[in-house]
């Protein structure tokens, strides 16, 4: 799916919104507001709109007090956005962290947490915070989506939603996974997935850990893994995989 970019100006009235909401706004340079500091970090973002749907999806969730913090952190440059209740068990948690950063002269975002307390889940809450964000992933020109597909079930939902793994090793440590649980046949396009892509491309950092997400037998082996993804926003088709997936019905 295409999305075109979008121009917006967070305005005073805009933030006003945010604190009324629960936001609590913190570590700006000094006599800057959020209306104008957000313009030079990340033009063109709606913030609003994107806390606006992430209130709508998780708020309903949770009983417990929830932190709400927007937070920039001048040593790292890193601007943080977060939605988390009191809650340290993950079967509990209603947890929206993201951390934008800079690479170079690339703007990019660390997705932390996307959670809502298991009796939630699989009833279509995340999608539309996904589509919100992608929206406004590409408003402000995020080049590159990061991700650590850990917890319980993140090695088997990122790679589903198009995230490539950036390590081989992580990936040959998944294969191992493979051949101790699944059945010959079922092996089979696993092991010739694997070895097409590092044939292709021998230093290769964006192994499509979807096409392993769709096998017969890979759900179970890809729920308990661990490794370091991405989705590069510039890249076609990582930004097609990840966009069917968060707009897919």
């Amino acid at each position: 799916m295409n999305l075109d970019p979008q121009l917006y100006t967070i305005t005073t009235a805009g933030r006003l919104q945010l604190e009324a909401m629960g936001y609590i706004i913190e570590g700006l340079p000094s006599g800057e507001t959020l209306e104008t500091f957000l313009p030079q970090f990340m033009p063109n973002f709606d913030l609003l709109t994107l806390l606006k749907v992430v209130e709508q999806s998780f708020a309903t969730t949770t009983s417990l007090p929830v932190a709400r913090h927007i937070r920039y952190r001048r040593g790292s440059q890193t601007f943080q956005i977060s939605f988390k209740n009191a809650t340290v068990d993950p079967d509990d948690a209603a947890y929206f962290d993201r951390i934008f950063f800079w690479q170079g002269k690339d703007l990019c975002v660390e997705h932390c947490y996307c959670l809502v307390p298991l009796p939630y889940q699989n009833k279509g809450l995340i999608k539309p915070v996904f589509q919100a964000s992608l929206q406004q992933y590409v408003n402000a020109g995020v080049k590159k989506i990061t991700v650590h597909a850990a917890l319980k079930g993140g090695g088997y939902t990122w790679g589903r939603c198009g995230f490539v793994a950036v390590d081989r090793k992580e990936v040959e440590v998944i294969l191992e996974m493979a051949i101790k649980m699944l059945t010959f046949n079922e092996l089979e396009p696993v092991n010739r997935i694997f070895s097409k892509y590092y044939s292709d491309n021998p230093k290769g950092a964006a192994f499509p850990m979807v096409l392993w997400a769709g096998l017969p037998g890979m759900k179970e082996v890809l729920l308990g893994t661990d490794w370091l993804g991405e989705v590069d926003l510039q890249n076609p088709e990582q930004f097609r995989n990840f966009s069917n997936y968060v707009f897919r019905s």
